[in-house]
């Protein structure tokens, strides 16, 4: 008499929890990938937005008073597509002066111009809710003088 080979119902429960494992594994690192990338992009807007500005402090008469997109809180640097889906940015910012001679507020020679850039690092559409708090920072602060 032949004796059939068959699987265990141990072997049958050892390769499902190892094909489990391994899908579990490659969604993770699948997910992180994605997260990663995303946080690579909006940070990378955000140097862009801050070079943006730095620029514009360098071409600014010294005392002159400050133009209005200095003073708007709220910037949306670009408009991209990514396979044909547009993708949200929304970025906080605030400007402040050490002594204000920058923009013409007092009569000193030097002053030091603070930017600090704010946004939501979340997935998807989740970066723009309303009423969200930002989570991630970018500072910059530059020397100025007549």
């Amino acid at each position: 008499m032949r004796q059939t080979r068959a699987f265990t119902l141990v072997e049958i429960t050892v390769a499902m929890g190892l094909m489990l494992f391994g899908f579990f594994v490659f969604f993770s690192v699948f997910s992180t990938g994605s997260h990663h990338a995303t946080q690579t992009r909006n940070r990378a807007v955000a140097n862009v937005l801050a070079q943006s500005y730095l620029e514009e402090f360098k071409a600014h008469t010294y005392g002159d008073p400050a133009p209005k997109s200095w003073t708007q809180e709220e910037d949306n640097p670009i408009r991209l597509v990514v396979k044909g889906r547009e993708q949200q940015f929304k970025f906080h910012k605030t400007i402040t002066y050490q002594n204000g001679s920058f923009i013409g507020q007092s009569n000193e020679n030097t002053d030091v111009v603070k930017m600090v850039i704010t946004w939501r690092e979340l997935m998807g559409n989740k970066q723009t809710e309303a009423g969200k708090d930002d989570n991630k920072k970018l500072e910059v602060e530059v020397p100025v003088w007549r």
